[in-house]
């Protein structure tokens, strides 16, 4: 037992450091899926336009 209680005790702070890093990049990666939304609700248009999808296929 006395191994996993030395882990556990190497992996408490890794995750109280990597805890606030996770915190700060959320909000990166939210604004970036906004960021890329209306990009790729610009290009499907075009990419329907260039590759010869169905006429049905809108």
């Amino acid at each position: 037992m006395p191994i996993a209680y030395c882990s556990c005790l190497l992996l408490l702070p890794i995750a109280y450091c990597l805890l606030p890093i996770a915190y700060c990049l959320l909000p990166i990666a939210y604004c970036l899926l906004l960021l890329l939304l209306p990009i790729a609700y610009c290009l499907l248009p075009l990419a329907s336009c260039l590759l010869p999808f169905p006429k049905g296929v809108s």
